[in-house]
């Protein structure tokens, strides 16, 4: 994310939130003797806190990326967008790791992309459509990522 949209995104957050200013009254009481049932928290504040937070942490955090701002991030955030299992995704991100660690850029003899798929179609896709092409493939031939993953372990391809 660069620093224009972060500035965007400050802006539409509620400026009492990032600007420190004290809660309103009533949002969270937390001087109640019973505190069971006093607490009610606004949540549009705390989405607006959690908004920030990531913020916060990706500004502090580097992320590597590649070409036109695709960072590993999300890329990965992506692929398990469309494989719902996390063993999968965990099966199809050791793959890619292996493979290209999600360099849509890479390439390695006739192997184009984050897939490594043998293909010029598939070298001049963005990386998004690379990942839902490498996706369909694995399905098409193994199943499931896992056995993809076993296969790749025993012969060095997949």
């Amino acid at each position: 994310m660069t620093r224009p949209k972060l500035r965007i995104i400050l802006d539409k957050l509620d400026y009492r939130v990032y600007r420190g200013h004290s809660q309103q009254k009533g949002v969270l009481d937390l001087n109640r003797e019973n505190h069971s049932n006093s607490i009610s928290i606004d949540k549009s504040r705390t989405k607006s806190i959690v908004l920030l937070l990531l913020i916060l942490l990706q500004m502090a955090i580097p992320m590597p990326s590649f070409g036109e701002g695709y960072s590993i991030d999300q890329l990965r955030v992506y692929a398990h967008s469309r494989i719902v299992s996390f063993n999968e995704f965990l099966c199809f991100d050791s793959i890619i790791i292996k493979e290209s660690h999600y360099n849509y850029l890479a390439h390695n003899g006739k192997a184009y992309g984050i897939g490594q798929m043998q293909s010029k179609y598939y070298q001049s896709r963005d990386p998004y459509t690379q990942i839902d092409l490498t996706i369909k493939y694995v399905h098409t031939r193994y199943k499931t990522m896992c056995d993809a993953l076993t296969f790749h372990r025993k012969h060095g391809y997949y």
